[in-house]
């Protein structure tokens, strides 16, 4: 195992051929939370493949969502929210909401890790408290109230949302494969073990520390470098969010023009 890590990192593919097989209708997680650590050059070099009818998981999405939106690529998005932080509300996404051009289905953060969990475990569905006495259940066909077998007492039941593939941007990885994350993990763990295919971009090698791995090489099947490639989102403690970009783009309302991100350095 650990040979096939030095070797893949020795000669590092393009993100082109780690994504290709992403094809038309996949259902792909985006990693990352808000502002932090998402995947941008991977998101953009996915919108380069030009797939088509995506199914999109961002967790608390931001700009990484807006760039898929704006390149038409997007069949439904499944999201606990998508905003811009201090910056104010994510254009497109309003946009696509407004117009009903895009299918969204609302999570909550908790019952969408339920969901990413049961995938992970392989069972059909689990149960958590999570969404009782919401109209979260009323809005999403994937969260049902039932009563518990043993107890009677009323749980939502999750159902496991199925993964294609999950895409993540981390601080460093090891000769190894496994993958290390400066700061807050977010959902990034989940998505790794949930997903058919895990995907990591990454800025820099480092030592391998297996103890102190974020993601372990087990739940990753490819690396590839890409130095700040969470840029204009920020990586913790690299590089903070450019948010003079972020703010350009959210001003720029709902025919934002994905090139308004193009100066964004993330320094």
């Amino acid at each position: 195992m650990a040979e096939r890590w030095t070797k893949a990192l020795d000669r590092p593919g393009s993100l082109a051929a780690a994504l290709s097989g992403i094809g038309d209708g996949a259902t792909v997680a985006l990693g990352g939370a808000s502002l932090q650590r998402k995947p941008i050059a991977a998101v953009r070099a996915l919108i380069d493949l030009r797939p088509a009818q995506l199914r999109v998981i961002s967790v608390l999405g931001s700009l990484d969502v807006e760039l898929l939106i704006a390149a038409g690529v997007v069949a439904e998005l499944h999201s606990a929210g998508v905003g811009l932080d201090g910056a104010g509300l994510a254009p497109r996404y309003r946009a696509a909401r407004e117009r009903g051009s895009v299918k969204f289905v609302e999570w909550s953060e908790g019952t969408l890790l339920c969901a990413l969990e049961a995938q992970a475990r392989g069972v059909p569905s689990l149960p958590t408290w999570m969404a009782l006495g919401s109209d979260l259940p009323a809005l999403n066909d994937n969260l049902r109230q039932v009563s518990d077998p043993f107890t009677g007492e009323p749980v939502i039941q999750v159902r496991a949302l199925h993964l294609d593939a999950a895409i993540i941007h981390v601080s460093g990885v090891d000769v190894h494969g496994n993958a290390y994350v400066d700061g807050d993990i977010a959902f990034d763990g989940a998505l790794a073990r949930a997903a058919d295919r895990t995907i990591v971009t990454y800025e820099s090698l480092r030592p391998a520390q297996p103890e102190l791995a974020s993601i372990s090489r087990l739940w990753i099947d490819t690396v590839v470098p890409a130095p700040s490639g969470a840029a204009p989102t920020g990586c913790h403690a690299l590089y903070r969010a450019d948010h003079e970009v972020i703010s350009r783009w959210a001003s720029a309302g709902a025919e934002a023009d994905p090139a308004l991100l193009a100066a964004g350095s993330g320094a």
